[in-house]
Order: structure tokens, then sequence, then C-alpha cells
């Protein structure tokens, strides 16, 4: 008698199965892949913030912060200073105090990040 298969070698049917297992696989990684990309864009944007901030920063420890307000990209500015700050252990005048808001849209949600500097203008006496 003449065998017509070959016992070493994989059934369509184990293939098959072998397949829709991986497929399940694949589309359970999804969810996860998506979630990644969503998490690096935000990170994305978070860091042009801080971006911006620093060199808005610099700007006011050199002095040379133009307006108190602008738009840099799709990120907006803003910066309040309040002088005479009031500290326990400083006199009143030594310390300036700038509060710089930076915010953006994303997906359609307004984000809004503040950074606060103490500036020193006087030598503490």
């Amino acid at each position: 008698m003449k065998r017509y298969f070959s016992l070493g070698g994989f059934s369509l049917l184990e293939v098959l199965i072998a397949s829709i297992i991986m497929v399940i696989g694949i589309i359970g990684l999804f969810p996860a892949f998506t979630a990644g990309l969503k998490s690096n864009s935000r990170a994305r944007a978070w860091t042009e913030a801080a971006e911006l901030a620093q060199k808005k920063i610099e700007e006011i420890k050199t002095g040379q912060l133009g307006p108190y307000e602008g738009q840099d990209g799709r990120y907006f500015w803003q910066v309040e200073r309040f002088a005479n700050v009031d500290l326990a252990d400083i006199k009143p005048g030594i310390l300036e105090k700038y509060i710089l808001t930076i915010s953006w849209q994303d997906k359609g949600r307004l984000r809004r990040e503040r950074f606060i500097y103490l500036k020193q203008v006087a030598e503490n006496r």
C-alpha cells in the first residue's frame, strides 16, 4: 500500500489554528501601540512647552524679555511680574517673582503649564 501524505509536516488545520492564534495576538497589541503613540505625542508637547519656558526664563534672567505675552508656533505664553516679593527671611524689594504660563491646544483640549521664577534684584542685607 502506498502512502500519499507525509508524517513529518504540518496539516492544513494546524497551520490555520496557528494563524488564527497569531492574528488574535497581533490584534491584542494594537491598543498598546496606539496608547504608546498618544503618550509620545503628549510627551513631545510637554517637552516643547518646557523648552519654550526655559527660553523665556533665560530672557528674564538677562533682562531681554520683550513683551509679556505672545505666541511661538502653537504655544501661547504669558509672563506676570510681581515686584517686592516678601519671603520670611528676605527683605521686601530683594526679589521679583515671575509667573510664566505656557498654553496650547492638544486634540481639542486646552493644556496649560505654569513656571515660577524668582529673580534677585538687590543684595540681601
